[in-house]
């Protein structure tokens, strides 16, 4: 071996204990892991989330941090659940634990969730529920992933996430998987203790990571020559003579070589403001030297000696000396770094140590994520797109490993808890730096990751973009606070408030009464729960009221409150005959010539005129009064003397003209006018045409009637009024017209005795009424437009609130919007209703763009006075979308109202006093009108042996014996009851008419003739025999049913 290697390789012997900290320990495969036991309950509950609000991906992650981090306090396991379905993503999460208490832990979770993420839909598993229980039983691929999850650092921006579980849903779609994490939470002393053993452990690599080398070489040579030579001749006067010569040489050299090799570390460590300092030093030193010498030596010498010779002496020295000298020396210094030490080090310093210190902070968790599919395909690639999603872009040591189980878990419980092995041969020096946990007293180690909230953010995320089977919403900022009423006020609870998308149920949105009195505006698109808002308005005022509804039957729901509510439905007789009379005065203060005005402008709003036709209009209606003893400028009635007499329930409503007697006058006036043949043919086809329609058929039985049905008393009852019978846009808006002017004569004389009476009317599809002109919209039905819209505004000094609902705000007249009090916006998605209403109620632009958005149930309320709109959820008052209410149960109530109303309904019926049961009553005015509809038609045939006439008869006659019979009547009594039943189902030709058939002796009369009729034969001639039966038959003969 090479002398010069032997430093550098006891320098790696000392630094070998280092190698294999690098490599992350395989726990599940070693031969040295001893299984514990699992535990044997397990209490665990689950949520499903199926709609949250859309978020940027930080804000997401930084959510779910807060969420972990509360749920780090309970010491319970969270539990996240992404499973994958031919249909979509399910995503649960959930809370386990060994010990009880289960419930307050998932309602723990519950409300962090919904406080981190406001809107989050969440759905309660029952505990009860196998589904996820037995998840994973039909499992064949499942895998443990270690190491930790980073984030991607470089294309990430709040728009673009490569990191959501979305990309992950999204590159397995329709198939079955499943991604399972289990959060043990951490205690604070165990996190103390592992941030302690990290720190020492990098403590003692850093005395491994440097070291320096330090190589001397020095080498010399010296050399010298020294030459010699003498003679020496001596001659003596002696008997003998010497002479010697001598010859010598002496040669040397000597080589020398030194090597050094030296090693120094030092440490040192120095702690300011006067606090401790150290300084460790090392040395380390080797030294070799070698050392050669050589030499030689060389005499001659030769001499002749002769004793008797003469000796003469001579000596000669000559020497020379020649000597070389030369010395090298060389010294290299090296310093190494071991880069297996260093990384370590770094690792644990700039990564590990500091996941642990936030997670002292924030929470730190014992987490193991599991992964499985069914198929060998799908699984593989999960596992390929788990490692390549949640693992970022830069390097570590810790990257995500997948290992697959050997063994399969029996349910989902096996999973929630976390896998423990006694392990032998391994230490924390090789767990720690890998985020193993690992109890070293007893050798204990977890098959799982230390991972801190931001770790565990990054794989129990929420997907930033919707995919099938979570809901993403938009949410959008609005204010929580509203003005509270006083506490003697009363007030309605309305709704509660909702925060990004999350009801707080503890506070609620409450109006106070007084507010309702200047008007309400509910507006949204169909299905959005404007009906259930104004039935919680109405309900909850504890008012009376009245609705007007246009086109359908949704407010029989009321039922359902167990509410005494009355339902007429005009253009049907099957319930509750409606009867409305308009040229009927309410009381005798209510100006006529006013009231001609408004019904003018109610006719001119709902049917389109033009020219000189609202003035005939008008001028017939004035013509119609006059016929009837009506004076237009004393406002009194010149046929009577009694100035209240046309009001008294024996008038029987025969002072009041009906629309047949405004036709008349009006088919007269236009002939008057003279106005050449081809206007008078164009007045007579547009208005005379138009307006007898509204005498005919159920229209006519509704509106062509002497009488009207007691508004005054309706005002203090709940009533519903459905139009749904009436097909025609233009009937449904005279009809509403009529009720509404109505309804402010019936409040303006109510509120003349009774100044704290307070009532409300609800109308639903108001732009049959309040439709905003447009330019094809004539100034005569423009001016009928802005009477109402008038009229609506005055009604609040008398006590009336109106709740105006529509669909479309961009149909009514703008002053709806201006001048309503309270606005309360559902589901709007056209682009100008939004901006026109959104103005009205101070929205910015981004909460206009969100009002399509909102759920069903969920609006935006905005009253006078209040700083900003507010987003609430309005309380179900009742089901609208339920099955509708039992025929039988709204024909008893029929059955109850016509009986609280048979005085102004069937005067002349209620006078004969015949009938005390409203069951009775009922039955016999739904068949009455069939039999005198047959014995006008009978005494009107000019044949009275035709089929017809015969059947008109027999069908008048059955009715009659069977009511005789049914209520045991005299001959006189029935004829009383026929006369009853003609005068309450027929018009008269004249109020004289009237007079005439229920006067005696002509009452007598009539009955005697009723009597003949009963009993004549089909077929035979009706036998008269006195002048006044003739005069008898051609008035009634004249009657017109209603």
């Amino acid at each position: 071996m090479n002398t010069e290697l032997q430093p550098l390789i006891q320098f790696d012997r000392q630094n070998s204990e280092w190698d294999g900290l690098l490599t992350p320990p395989d726990l599940l495969t070693s031969d040295q892991l001893i299984p514990l036991k699992l535990e044997k309950h397990i209490d665990y509950r689950f949520f499903q989330v199926h709609e949250i609000n859309k978020d940027n991906a930080e804000a997401q992650r930084l959510a779910m941090a807060n969420v972990l981090s509360s749920i780090s306090q309970t010491q319970a396991r969270l539990a996240y659940l992404l499973r994958g379905t031919a249909q979509g993503v399910q995503l649960y999460i959930g809370v386990a634990s060994s010990e009880t208490g289960s419930h307050e832990r998932i309602e723990t979770l519950k409300r962090t969730l919904q406080g981190n993420y406001p809107g989050i839909r969440l759905q309660d598993i029952k505990r009860d529920d196998q589904t996820l229980e037995n998840l994973f039983q039909s499992v064949s691929n499942i895998g443990l992933v270690t190491g930790i999850p980073s984030l991607n650092e470089t294309n990430q921006s709040p728009e673009n996430d490569f990191q959501g579980i979305e990309r992950l849903a999204n590159s397995l779609q329709g198939e079955e998987w499943q991604l399972l994490v289990i959060a043990e939470p951490g205690n604070t002393a165990d996190i103390h203790a592992i941030i302690e053993s990290l720190q020492a452990l990098s403590t003692r690599a850093s005395v491994a990571v440097k070291q320096t080398l330090q190589h001397s070489e020095s080498r010399g040579e010296q050399q010298g020559t020294t030459t010699g030579s003498s003679t020496n001749k001596s001659t003596s006067k002696t008997a003998g003579t010497s002479e010697t010569q001598s010859t010598g040489s002496n040669s040397s050299s000597t080589h020398g070589k030194s090597q050094n090799a030296g090693k120094s570390e030092s440490d040192g460590q120095s702690w300011n403001d006067g606090k401790k300092s150290s300084n460790n030093s090392k040395t380390w030193g080797d030294s070799s030297s070698e050392s050669k010498t050589r030499g030689s030596s060389k005499g001659t010498s030769s001499g002749t000696s002769t004793s008797d010779s003469i000796s003469v002496s001579n000596s000669e020295n000559r020497g020379d000396s020649h000597g070389t000298n030369s010395s090298q020396q060389a010294t290299l210094g090296r310093e190494q770094t071991n880069k297996k030490v260093e990384a370590l080090i770094k690792h644990l310093d700039d990564s590990v140590i500091q996941r642990f210190q936030l997670g002292l902070n924030k929470g730190m968790f014992r987490t193991a994520v599991y992964v499985s599919a069914k198929r060998k395909d799908t699984y593989e690639r999960l596992v390929q797109n788990v490692k390549s999603i949640f693992q970022g872009n830069q390097p570590g040591i810790t990257p995500l490993q997948v290992n697959a189980l050997c063994h399969q878990p029996e349910s989902l419980p096996d999973l929630l808890q976390l896998g423990r092995y006694q392990v032998h041969g391994l230490n924390s020096d090789q767990l720690l730096p890998h985020s193993v946990p690992f109890e070293p007293r007893s050798d204990i180690a977890t098959a799982a990751t230390w991972m801190n909230t931001q770790d565990l953010a990054l794989l129990t995320g929420v997907p930033g973009r919707e995919i099938p089977g979570l809901k993403l919403r938009d949410s959008v900022d609005f204010a929580v606070n509203v003005p509270e009423p006083a506490r003697d006020e009363p007030s309605l609870n309305l709704a509660t408030l909702i925060h990004h998308g999350r009801e707080l149920e503890h506070n609620p949105v409450r109006l106070p009464l007084s507010d309702l009195n200047k008007h309400t505006f509910v507006t949204g698109v169909t299905g959005a729960g404007k009906t259930t808002t104004c039935m919680r308005l109405l309900v909850d005022s504890n008012l009376p009221f009245l609705v007007i509804e246009p086109a359908k039957t949704e407010y029989r729901a009321l039922l359902e409150q167990g509410l005494d509510v009355d339902y007429y439905q005009p253009g049907s007789e099957e319930f509750t005959p409606f009867r409305l009379n308009p040229f009927e005065l309410v009381n005798s203060r209510v100006n006529l010539q006013g009231h001609i005005a408004t019904l003018t402008s109610t006719l001119t709003a709902a049917y389109p005129m033009e020219a000189a036709m609202p003035q005939l209009v008008e001028e017939a209606i004035i013509k119609a009064y006059e016929h009837y003893g009506w004076d237009m400028r004393t406002n009194q009635n010149d046929y009577v003397d009694d100035d209240q007499l046309p009001w008294a329930e024996e008038s029987a409503g025969q002072y009041w003209p009906t629309f047949s007697d405004m036709i008349g006058q009006l088919d007269e006036l236009i002939e008057s006018k003279k106005m050449g043949q081809e206007f008078t043919e164009k007045y007579r086809g547009s208005l005379v045409a138009r307006l007898t329609n509204l005498t005919l058929g159920t229209k006519g039985s509704m509106l062509n009637s002497r009488r009207s049905l007691d508004f005054n008393a309706l005002l203090d009852r709940k009533v519903v009024i459905e139009l749904e019978e009436l097909k025609s846009e233009n009937d449904k808006a005279l009809l509403m017209g009529l009720i509404v002017t109505r309804l402010a004569e019936c409040m303006k004389h109510r509120h003349r005795n009774d100044h704290a009476f307070k009532h409300l009317t609800l109308i639903e599809e108001a732009h049959h009424l309040l439709t905003r002109p447009d330019g094809h919209m004539s100034e005569t039905r423009r001016q009928g437009v802005e009477m109402f819209a008038n009229l609506l505004a005055e009604v609040r000094k008398y006590g009336e609130g109106l709740i105006i609902a529509d669909q479309v705000p961009n149909k009514l007249i703008p002053d709806v919007i201006k001048n309503t009090h309270t606005k309360i916006v559902h589901r709007l998605y056209a682009a100008d209703d939004r901006a026109s209403i959104g103005d009205a109620i101070s929205l910015n632009d981004d909460q206009k763009d969100f009002l399509p958005r909102l759920q069903t149930g969920e609006t935006i309320v905005f009253c006078g006075g209040w700083h900003a709109p507010v987003w609430t959820k309005i309380r179900q008052q009742a089901h609208t979308d339920a099955a509708d209410v039992d025929e039988a149960l709204m024909q008893q109530r029929g059955i109850q109202q016509q009986w609280q109303q048979r005085n102004r309904l069937h005067p002349y019926l209620c006078r004969t006093q015949h009938i005390q049961d409203q069951d009775t009553f009922a039955t016999l005015t739904r068949k009455a009108p069939k039999a005198i509809k047959n014995l006008l038609g009978w005494l009107n045939q000019t044949n009275e042996e035709s089929d017809i006439a015969k059947r008109q008869l027999q069908q008048y006659q059955a009715f009659v014996h069977h009511w005789q019979s049914r209520l045991e009547l005299t001959d006189a009594q029935a004829g009383e009851l026929v006369i009853a039943l003609l005068l309450d189902s027929a018009h008269p030709p004249s109020m004289l008419t009237v007079a005439e058939l229920t006067s005696e002796p002509y009452h007598t009369s009539v009955q005697a003739l009723l009597n003949t009729i009963r009993s004549t034969a089909p077929g035979e001639r009706l036998r008269t025999s006195d002048k006044t039966t003739k005069e008898i038959i051609d008035q009634v003969k004249q009657f017109t049913l209603i």
